[in-house]
Formats: structure tokens, C-alpha cells, sequence
């Protein structure tokens, strides 16, 4: 029987402005999952993100990784989750100057500390995996390309590169291809499939696309207004749930 990695339990998450950007929301996500997290713009799926790895307090509620609680830990404890759970952002978050490998060693800062990551110094260890790493999504030859040289595909191939440094056991990626095009978007998507099927690391990713999600997630769950609507097959989102989730007057785009 599958065990549960994460398990999400009424999540609350109110902004000092008054936005309820999280309202009540709860699953659970087994091990070795590709559970995808649809909804509209606004609809609270980068929250939920940045609540489950801390970069966000949660208002209320319960997020257990591992069965650790994890919302109300601090300091070493909470480097020490975080270094479990990689995160691959919309817009890469690479240093631009930097060449490829260097960005991939940057993953792993929580070990290495600032210092040495400053000055260039990796164990022949950390350099041999990140070489590895770079191979596993399709870059090798790049090593020594700089980061702002590359295209935007490459570049999110980096950043899933980089977050893999750290050994995580879940991988959350927010809106990872909403910059790229649709051939470049299924190019990542298939490196995050291989990543979760081959590396047997447990992905969260918030995504635009229903074509995508039909082709890659496991599971899905959908949110709109903070609230969880919809959680199960990706294949069961007919056109009422599809209308119910982003609204009446919206039309499905398929990236080919």
C-alpha cells in the first residue's frame, strides 16, 4: 500500500491585506505521485505551494511531510524539511552570469553553506553528481554555457537540475513551463516525468494546461477561490467540470 509523503489538513492562509488566498483546503499526496494542482490565475495554487515548503506561514491548518508537522517548525529543523523538498519556479530564479554547472551545484547550499557556495568550493562528489544531473536532463556539452546564453527550455532544465542537488524526495514545481512554448513545454514536462519515474521523486506542479495534465499528471486537484473543487483522474475532467472549475465563458487551449 502506498504511503502518504504529504497530507494537507484544512489549510488556511489569510494575507495582511485581507486576500483568503487558502480556504479550508485538504488532500494527501502518496509516494512517487505526479499530482497536479489546476485552477484559475488567483485561484491559490502558488499558495499552497509556498505554504507546504514554509516560503509561506500558513494561517491555520496542518501540512505533514513524512508525518513531520511542519507548519509550526523554525530554524535548523525547518532547513532540514526544506532540503527534502526542491523547488523549480516559473521564472528559473538561475544566476544569469553563472555557467550551467555552477547553477546546478548552487543546489546544494544547505549543505555546502554560503561560504564555500561564494567562492566556487565543491567536493569532487557534489561536481561528479551535478555532471550526472546535467546528463539527466538532456544538457550535456552545456556545462560551461552561461546561463543567460541558453533558451528558456534549457534554462527550466537547469533549475530542475539544480533542485535535484539537494536529494529531495518531492519536487514542487510552480507553473513550470507557463513561460515557454508549447513544443519547449512538453520538452520539460517529459524531464519532470522522467525525474518522477526514474528517480522515484514525488511531484507537485502547478500547471495551466489541461492537455498537459491529461498527459503527465497521476492525479489532480483542482482549487478555485482558495477552495478545493475537485480532486481525482485527470481523464474525468469533462467539459462541465472543466466549465465548473475555470468558468463559463472559458475555452479550452491544447498545447499539441
Amino acid at each position: 500500500m502506498a504511503t502518504n509523503i504529504l497530507e494537507v489538513k484544512d489549510l488556511q492562509k489569510v494575507y495582511p491585506n485581507g486576500t483568503h488566498a487558502l480556504r479550508g483546503v485538504s488532500f494527501d499526496v502518496t509516494e512517487g505521485e505526479f499530482l497536479v494542482v489546476i485552477g484559475l490565475s488567483g485561484s491559490g495554487k502558488s499558495t499552497l505551494l509556498r505554504c507546504i515548503n514554509r516560503l509561506h506561514d500558513p494561517s491555520s491548518g496542518s501540512v505533514k511531510f513524512n508525518k513531520d508537522e511542519i507548519t509550526t517548525i523554525k530554524g535548523q529543523p525547518l532547513r532540514n524539511v526544506r532540503s527534502k523538498i526542491g523547488m523549480i519556479f516559473q521564472h528559473f530564479n538561475l544566476i544569469p552570469r553563472k555557467t550551467v554547472m555552477t547553477n546546478v551545484l548552487t543546489g546544494t547550499l544547505s549543505k555546502t553553506g554560503v561560504f564555500k557556495s561564494i567562492f566556487g568550493i565543491y567536493s569532487e562528489e557534489d561536481k561528479k553528481k551535478a555532471q550526472e544531473l546535467i546528463e539527466l536532463v538532456g544538457l550535456s556539452g552545456k556545462e560551461r554555457h552561461r546561463a543567460d546564453n541558453l533558451s528558456g527550455g534549457q534554462q527550466q532544465r537547469v533549475a530542475i537540475a539544480r533542485a535535484l542537488m539537494q536529494n529531495p524526495k518531492m519536487l514542487l514545481a510552480d507553473e513550470p513551463v507557463a513561460s515557454l512554448d508549447p513544443a519547449t513545454s512538453h520538452s520539460v514536462m517529459q524531464y519532470l516525468k522522467k525525474v518522477n519515474e526514474e528517480l522515484g521523486v514525488t511531484i507537485l506542479c502547478n500547471l495551466h494546461f489541461l492537455s498537459l495534465v491529461r498527459q503527465y499528471a497521476t492525479r489532480v486537484i483542482a482549487l478555485k477561490g482558495g477552495e478545493l473543487i475537485y480532486e481525482g483522474s485527470p481523464k474525468e475532467i469533462d467539459e462541465n467540470w472543466f466549465k465548473t472549475i475555470y468558468g463559463e465563458e472559458a475555452v479550452e487551449v491544447t498545447i499539441d
